[in-house]
């Protein structure tokens, strides 16, 4: 298949899944490998499809911004492969643990850490008609009950965590309610723990395209489809942040970027 064939064949890419569409892309962009001009309109064009995949921006600015592009794009794969988030959240929580854990949705990099913890009693909170939650929740390796909001408060989780969709400079984007739910989870005595994952924490003015892609792309602002609707918080909303280097504070998450600021990513017409 050609490159750009390729292109065309991720730009349809629905599964959902940022690792195999980050593993896909990396494939594709290290055929560039030569060709600067072609690798730019190819980044621009994965972008433009896929705008919330924050991890996409992550691997098209390490690849614009290195010396050997097909070296950089099969090393952020290797990278993105061994991420320690899902292990520092599995060693993070309390064991044992017999009190309910909340997660808001079943989102991968926090299911893959769960996964490790059969002790926990754990609660997915729907979102509205959601059909990709069941999808994901038949992946899982142990029980998860899913509830409602108004529910999940009878049921009292010691903890709420949420996964970003993308960070940058303090700020989150995050599924749209994940405000009121913490702080109606805070308001019960429970802590609110932020996940994200490597690829996640971009520099400010990539995050800032992402979200003018995203909202350019919405048929209305912040489209509300279950698996689109996102809202952007402070991520002081959170009690703790969890990434690849273990815990830290919404204010150290203001300081983290995992890739550089590439200028060709900033305006994905341009």
């Amino acid at each position: 298949m050609q490159p750009f064939e390729r292109l065309r064949y991720l730009a349809r890419w629905t599964d959902g899944d940022d690792g195999d569409l980050v593993g896909e892309a990396a494939d594709c962009l290290a055929t560039f490998d030569g060709d600067p001009a072609g690798l730019v309109v190819a980044c621009r064009r994965l972008l433009h499809h896929h705008p919330q995949a924050a991890p996409l921006w992550w691997l098209c600015a390490r690849v614009l911004a290195a010396g050997d592009p097909a070296d950089a794009a099969w090393e952020a794969w290797e990278d993105f492969g061994r991420d320690r988030t899902p292990a520092r959240l599995a060693t993070a929580l309390p064991f044992p643990h017999d009190a309910p854990i909340a997660i808001l949705g079943w989102p991968y990099v926090i299911a893959a850490g769960l996964g490790e913890r059969s002790d926990l009693d754990l609660l997915a909170v729907r979102r509205g008609d959601d059909p990709g939650l069941s999808r994901r929740l038949r992946r899982s390796v142990q029980p998860v009950r899913v509830v409602g909001d108004v529910e999940i408060l009878a049921l009292e989780p010691t903890h709420l965590l949420v996964e970003a969709v993308a960070a940058g400079a303090g700020r989150v984007l995050v599924p749209r309610g994940t405000d009121d739910l913490a702080r109606a989870v805070h308001s019960h005595g429970g802590a609110v723990w932020l996940v994200v994952g490597l690829g996640c924490a971009l520099p400010e003015r990539l995050f800032d395209a992402l979200l003018r892609e995203c909202g350019e792309q919405a048929t209305e602002p912040w489209d509300d489809t279950p698996e689109t609707s996102r809202e952007v918080l402070d991520a002081t909303f959170a009690d703790r942040v969890l990434g690849p280097h273990g815990q830290d504070s919404p204010v150290g998450l203001a300081r983290r970027a995992d890739c550089p600021t590439a200028p060709e990513l900033l305006r994905l017409g341009g």
